[in-house]
């Protein structure tokens, strides 16, 4: 299927332009000179949205649901850190990045990450102010410790983190420099992100108040919150109520049938785990109001300095959360809802307030969509295997909605996804250190390296299924090698308990699997 059209998106920028310019007032003698769009990115780490963690956020999902757009199919295509955050920064998937030869962050710091190859590099070639502040990537080694003088390129301000699992006492590679923080209040790690990049931010307005030609500017800001343990903000520590717990949805503490049988096998979680498992919950709603002080805060000082019409603002996760699903007390590591759906919201000039998208997209969609936002032509060899969401984005003039329906719009937008993970190691978390570690005697055993898979996500009229084999890790990803299926119809078992595979006929099964191994090691336009 041909890559929809961006004319539309086009149209719909010219139009914001337009009505910007025309409200913008003159400099005596001077022309009037639309300023380009600000764009900033908020990424959080392992926020879930099946279990309802934006409902903590009135800030950040109140700005959305009435300014902005809620896409309710949001999908990471790996669910776990590093492999997400690379495709993101990307747009590319896990296999394009080599993630299951090379390692956790693939060859992505190799091949990507200084070159011309991500959204970031696209954007300061364009002439846009880049700030990065907090959780780039997993790989520590390749910016701080011994190498925090290698500051990843492209970037004007990077603020990275250097450590995690942790709230306090935390590490950063700050422009080349170390910073190691204590533990006061005023070291709280989501707090100190969120006022570096409040700080920049009005910085950067300031300096461009008076000037229409500035450059407008781009911030990423990543959150380590609600990642484990979720330590809230000494002023959170007793906010919400003690009895909030886990939702105890139809999986919960369940492990369904005829499943892999790493969940099969799980038993029931004992009083002890339970407890565990709604203290984490708990948690991470409060530990999540931080980040919401940091969407409030960003939204003040882009109205303070008239730029918040001006702003393209996205909220996401890097990949979902279950707590007690399939008997698994925390984590993430699976082909389920609870794992690979994530929150993603989109307000700025011309998306139409309070709208809704039904539309699949991914974290791999946000590199392409960033660019074009901020009107970067990108080379079709750097494009990546995502597209941009602009066919899909509820503009509120007609004439853009026309020009994408009639050049091949949303009306052909994908219907289906590649999901895929490589298992990890025999990983065990329990309630040892706030669930950061395992705990011999007391932990649940989440993944292992046959927890290997590559799947099949579709939404379409009609259908909303899941399709996945599993293979053991050290072999590639070819048909040959599966050694187990598992198939899902959501709309009949939203909530997975019940691998229907045996539900399918020979011949429905050998055209899942002709269509999953067509597109397994996809490349480009090649890909769902």
């Amino acid at each position: 299927m041909a890559r929809p059209s961006m004319s539309h998106v086009v149209v719909a920028l010219a139009l914001v332009c337009i009505a910007v310019a025309a409200a913008t007032p003159e400099k005596p003698g001077a022309a009037r000179v639309p300023r380009p769009p600000n764009i900033i990115f908020f990424l959080s780490d392992d926020q879930d949205v099946e279990l309802g963690s934006m409902q903590v956020m009135n800030v950040t999902r109140g700005h959305f649901e009435r300014n902005g757009a809620t896409f309710n199919r949001h999908f990471v295509t790996t669910p776990i850190c590093c492999p997400s955050r690379t495709s993101l920064l990307s747009g590319r998937y896990a296999h394009s990045l080599k993630d299951q030869t090379v390692g956790w962050c693939g060859n992505f710091h190799d091949e990507y990450a200084n070159s011309n190859a991500t959204f970031a590099a696209w954007l300061h070639e364009h002439g846009y102010r880049t700030g990065m502040f907090g959780k780039y990537t997993n790989a520590y080694d390749r910016f701080c410790g011994a190498n925090v003088g290698d500051v990843p390129a492209n970037w004007d301000t990077f603020f990275g983190l250097c450590t995690d699992n942790k709230y306090f006492g935390n590490e950063f590679n700050d422009n080349g420099k170390r910073l190691v923080l204590g533990d006061r209040p005023e070291d709280y790690m989501t707090s100190v992100i969120g006022n570096r990049s409040v700080s920049w931010i009005e910085s950067v307005l300031r300096t461009s108040d008076d000037d229409q030609e500035a450059a407008p500017f781009f911030a990423y800001i990543a959150t380590h919150a609600p990642h484990v343990p979720a330590t809230p903000a000494p002023w959170y520590q007793h906010a919400l109520s003690d009895t909030l717990k886990a939702p105890r949805t139809p999986n919960w503490n369940k492990t369904g049938s005829h499943k892999h049988w790493l969940v099969e096998t799980r038993p029931p979680l004992d009083a002890e785990m339970v407890e565990f498992s709604d203290a984490l919950f708990l948690r991470r709603w409060r530990s999540l109001l931080s980040v919401d002080d940091i969407m409030r805060e960003v939204l003040d000082v882009l109205r303070a300095h008239g730029q918040l019409d001006n702003t393209y603002i996205m909220y996401s996760s890097d990949h979902g959360y279950n707590l007690g699903t399939f008997r698994m007390p925390s984590g993430k590591f699976h082909h389920y809802e609870n794992d690979i759906r994530v929150p993603f919201y989109m307000s700025g000039p011309g998306i139409q307030p309070g709208s809704t998208v039904d539309a699949m997209t991914a974290n791999i969609d946000i590199s392409l969509t960033i660019a074009e936002l901020a009107g970067v032509h990108v080379p079709q060899h750097q494009r990546g295997d995502g597209r941009s969401l602009g066919p899909v984005i509820p503009w509120m003039h007609p004439l853009a909605r026309g020009a994408g329906a009639a050049e091949g719009g949303a009306d052909e937008w994908r219907t289906e996804l590649l999901i895929e993970y490589w298992g990890n190691s025999y990983l065990r978390r329990g309630p040892c250190k706030n669930g950061t570690t395992p705990c011999p005697g007391h932990d649940a055993l989440e993944d292992v390296p046959s927890n290997t898979f590559s799947g099949l996500r579709v939404h379409d009229a009609g259908r909303d299924e899941l399709y996945v084999e599993f293979r053991n890790r050290p072999q590639p990803a070819l048909a040959a090698n599966t050694n187990f299926t598992e198939f899902y119809d959501l709309s009949s078992d939203p909530f997975q308990l019940h691998n229907a595979v045996h539900d399918l006929s020979g011949a429905e099964r050998r055209g899942w699997s002709e269509r999953l191994w067509a597109v397994a090691n996809c490349a480009g336009t090649a890909c769902p």
